[in-house]
């Protein structure tokens, strides 16, 4: 199974109508669209992105499918706007989307950076609801792109040693290839 089948399955199954759900990096759209159907019309949904571009298309796919009114759409860098997030919504949020990389079929150059990333996440732990789940996809093959998703791993580690629920899935690498990784994580049971 394909990794974004696989985070798609997982919303489909976690969201319900009603959720706040955000796309850190809406990119095309895709998954801010599943969001969007996910939460339903009383649902929320935050999606961000640097560019531009990827704003525009995530908008004109939301708009096609009558799902823009559960959406607020920011461009811009996705450590600013979540650290910003948290004072409006802290623990909120029911799911949180990250596909890092670049936009696909744009300039390769325009990349996620590790630093803000890895700020992104940390705002990110502190939005996700008890029962929220958070989901890293990093794509290793591109220049910087193994960079990242190390500093993912090890973010990813720090989390689940401090009672995180962590699954990683990683189909691992050849000599030919450096296929994406997917981590979904949850936060910590809550004590009683």
């Amino acid at each position: 199974m394909r990794l974004t089948q696989l985070v798609h399955d997982r919303l489909k199954a976690h969201l319900r109508p009603g959720d706040f759900a955000i796309d850190a990096t809406a990119g095309n759209g895709h998954d801010s669209r599943l969001l969007a159907q996910s939460v339903g019309a009383i649902g929320k949904l935050y999606a961000i992105d640097v560019q531009a571009a990827a704003i525009d298309a995530t908008r004109e796919r939301l708009h096609k499918l009558g799902c823009l009114n559960q959406a607020e759409l920011q461009q811009g860098d996705h450590a600013t706007l979540l650290e910003g997030l948290v004072e409006e919504s802290p623990r909120t949020a029911r799911a949180i989307v990250f596909n890092l990389g670049y936009l696909p079929g744009s300039d390769k150059t325009v990349q996620t950076q590790v630093g803000n990333t890895v700020a992104a996440l940390d705002a990110s732990a502190r939005l996700l609801a008890p029962n929220g789940l958070l989901f890293v996809t990093a794509y290793r093959g591109h220049s910087g792109g193994a960079r990242e998703a190390d500093a993912v791993a090890l973010w990813m580690r720090a989390k689940e040693s401090e009672g995180w629920q962590l699954e990683c899935h990683d189909p691992g690498s050849t000599q030919d290839s450096l296929p994406p990784v997917l981590w979904i994580i949850a936060p910590p049971p809550p004590r009683l």
